[in-house]
């Protein structure tokens, strides 16, 4: 074979064969000027090409697909997600899907035995791919994850998963992959037959080669590995009209508890598994395809993609600063120590996850009993990791040795940044930084997770101010991803690039904010949250209006959200946004009196505007009204006035809206797509809805404002911006196109 002519084929250069001898090609896929690989359309028509040639080669024995990002840890990524958001057309989006469905199947019908080597993570396309060979062997790597989490984008696995997936595994394994999203570890691919054996990284090109020779001395294309056979039952039920029938019920139930029906991705994504199931993988294909151009081409999924390519330039920093201009002995990527000072809820997060990305911790406060409680709070988190399978216990050990406590500030010597989680007080604050800016290294990063105090003001107390950085973290730490990085009036540029690579290493996405009252997401939470408190003075019912806000996306009412919060945390909070902001931040009185009674704090004191905690009776369904706090609202507790649920919601969601273009207009952020990832990451506002202002550009910036104006209150009164657009029938995302036009 003439690989010289063959590697010829392949105009991106993304493509090139390698011979391991004895008739074994290794096919590497290393996309040029990309850290990752992805199958572009590109890509992908090199790959036909390759493939038609191999087909004719009579002295090929054995392929085996290799991936040549060893370094970035990557297989294949999956598709270019910007290919994909550039569809609109459902006609379009079904051919690319064939068009993707052919090429694999070039790979899957070719003569020689094919082997997919995984290293690294295997997503998408990429397992589509890997699902195309006769046989798969991935590596024990950290990095090594294989999966489809299409559905996580509003769509479904076009390029054959849904059809060769539950052909490999059987239908009840691959639907959670499917449906779900979640990206496998190899030990867990191995165990339900997505992968037919596992090797060290350093051993995995001779442990495919090994297979392939396996395959080759025991029947060719045909061998399988012996692995433990299904039991009868699942066989016989997945192999049935009925059986089927009865998984798509028990599915479909389940999806739907878990998306209020607002996601038709998973849904389509079941109906193309069973129903493909049943049919010839021609026909199977033909109907996933179809399936692929209804998706791609929906608002929904737009949405979604929009949100994860911002969340994607936010972690890696693309339109930010660049990390290079940090100097490296200031980086944080040496995995050093970190102190954190405040054993609390938050400071207990702070530590949990510090420690397990992999720095030392000093966690420090004046009272031991709290650091007990910290330490607590760290081990819950650690359990939880444990309980989901996300660590082992050895390893929830080791996190835990990364961690010591002190009562003082020794052990800071070292630290490369220090972050404050104290009390909510800014006398509090200023003492503890200024305290620890005589403790800490001169180059130490100062950061504060404060959620509403000012980082200017808090820079006032210090020496070298330009250090200081605002941190706001959103609890429970272990799992919102959001992080605010809020530049204060005197922080260096270097610095506030310094905290967001942190926030990076740590796991989060970072969203840089300019210092203001409530930063952003605090910001536009509060006329949320005040006007929900408002509508229950006036007589609506908190289960109802928490009930339209849950059918409208949000993951939780605004009356939970304020029992989570805490009720006295949210009236200080409004204290501080009514001084900044004025009246029209005013809070509404309840919540002040509501503060005020120790006994309905919301879930720290077990009561609050629910009732937590306690024995459940089997027939109460969702969250128990607490009678003490419903006698408080406009008809003390004796029935509640009725009124259109999507009156409460435009109520609720377009005050936030209004407050969010005022942000905007004020620069607090750069651009709208930012100000819908925080919100989205930071609040879980509906995603399929792509955040406030992708929300409000669907209905019209003139809808929203005549809303408010017909509500008659001054707080109500649109911005500038929201009265400019709806004159000129603009979109809050022009100004973005526009930004990014004059910026290139």
């Amino acid at each position: 074979m003439d690989l010289s002519e063959l590697n010829a084929l392949a105009s991106t250069g993304a493509w090139r064969l390698e011979d391991d001898g004895d008739g074994i090609l290794r096919l590497v896929f290393d996309l040029p000027g990309e850290k990752v690989n992805k199958l572009t359309a590109a890509a992908l028509e090199d790959l036909d090409r390759v493939l038609e040639r191999l087909g004719r080669e009579a002295a090929l024995k054995a392929l085996i697909v290799w991936g040549g990002k060893e370094t970035s840890g990557t297989f294949i990524a999956g598709a270019d997600i910007g290919e994909i958001r550039a569809v609109t057309n459902a006609s379009e989006a079904t051919e690319k899907a064939r068009r993707g469905q052919a090429v694999l199947g070039r790979l899957a019908s070719l003569p020689a035995v094919t082997v997919a080597a995984i290293h690294g993570n295997c997503l998408g396309g990429g397992t589509e791919l890997a699902l195309a060979c006769d046989l798969r062997i991935a590596s024990l790597s950290p990095k090594t994850r294989i999966g489809l989490p299409e559905v996580q984008l509003g769509i479904l696995p076009g390029f054959g998963g849904t059809q060769r997936l539950p052909r490999l595994v059987g239908i009840q394994r691959a639907l959670p992959v499917i449906l779900q999203g979640r990206a496998l570890r190899p030990d867990e691919a191995l165990k339900i037959g997505l992968v037919d054996a596992i090797a060290y990284p350093d051993l995995l090109r001779a442990e495919a080669r090994q297979l392939a020779n396996r395959a080759l001395s025991g029947g060719g294309k045909r061998w399988r590995p012996g692995r433990r056979q299904r039991p009868l039952v699942t066989r016989l039920l997945e192999g049935s009209g009925w059986g089927r029938a009865l998984i798509r019920a028990q599915a479909r139930k389940a999806i739907a508890k878990l998306t209020g029906g607002h996601y038709p991705a998973p849904c389509k994504a079941l109906d193309s598994s069973i129903d493909g199931f049943g049919r010839s993988l021609e026909a199977g294909l033909e109907l996933e395809a179809d399936l692929v151009g209804e998706l791609v081409a929906s608002p929904v999924s737009k949405c979604l993609i929009d949100l994860f390519l911002s969340s994607e330039e936010a972690r890696k920093g693309k339109r930010g600063a660049p990390e290079a201009a940090v100097p490296p002995r200031l980086a944080c990527r040496h995995r050093g120590r970190i102190g954190v000072l405040g054993a609390g809820v938050m400071g207990g997060g702070i530590t949990a996850l510090c420690a397990q990305k992999g720095f030392r911790v000093r966690m420090k406060d004046i009272v031991p009993e709290a650091l007990q409680t910290g330490l607590r709070k760290v081990h819950e988190v650690l359990q939880g990791q444990v309980k989901r399978r996300r660590m082992t216990r050895r390893e929830a050990a080791n996190v835990m040795a990364a961690i010591s406590v002190a009562t003082d500030y020794s052990g800071l010597e070292g630290a490369s940044v220090v972050i404050e989680a104290v009390v909510e007080s800014m006398d509090v604050k200023k003492k503890v930084l200024r305290d620890v800016e005589d403790a800490a290294p001169l180059e130490a990063l100062l950061a504060s997770n404060t959620s509403a105090l000012s980082i200017s003001e808090l820079q006032s107390a210090l020496a070298r101010p330009e250090r200081v950085v605002g941190l706001h973290f959103f609890n429970p730490v272990d799992r919102m991803p959001l992080v605010e990085v809020v530049r204060g009036r005197l922080t260096s540029e270097e610095n506030l690039v310094r905290a967001e690579t942190l926030a990076r290493d740590l796991g989060k996405v970072p969203v840089r904010v300019e210092d203001g009252p409530g930063f952003l997401v605090n910001r536009l939470l509060a006329p949320y949250l005040n006007e929900a408190v408002r509508l229950f003075e006036e007589g609506y019912s908190p289960v109802a209006v928490d009930g339209a806000a849950r059918r409208f996306g949000m993951p939780m009412g605004p009356f939970e959200l304020l029992d989570e919060v805490g009720l006295d945390v949210a009236a200080k909070v409004a204290h501080i946004l009514h001084e900044a902001l004025g009246d029209r931040a005013r809070p509404p009185d309840l919540l002040a009196r509501l503060q005020g009674e120790a006994s309905l704090l919301g879930k720290k004191s077990g009561k609050g505007f629910y009732i937590h905690g306690g024995r459940r009776l089997p027939w109460r369904r969702g969250p128990v009204p607490n009678p003490a706090a419903l006698r408080l609202g406009g008809t003390g507790g004796r029935g509640f006035l009725e009124d259109d649920p999507d009156r409460w919601v435009a109520r609720l969601v377009y005050p936030m809206v209004n407050e969010a273009a005022r942000a905007l207009d004020e620069k607090v952020v750069e651009r709208p797509s930012l100000v819908d990832l925080a919100m989205v990451m930071g609040t879980g506002f509906a995603p399929f809805r792509g955040g406030p202002l992708r929300y409000a550009d669907g209905l019209g910036a003139d809808a929203i404002a005549s809303f408010l104006e017909g509500l008659g209150e001054p707080r109500h009164r649109p911005c500038d911006l929201l009265l400019r657009l709806a004159r000129e029938k603009g979109r809050f995302y022009d100004l973005e196109r526009a930004r990014l036009v004059t910026v290139a």
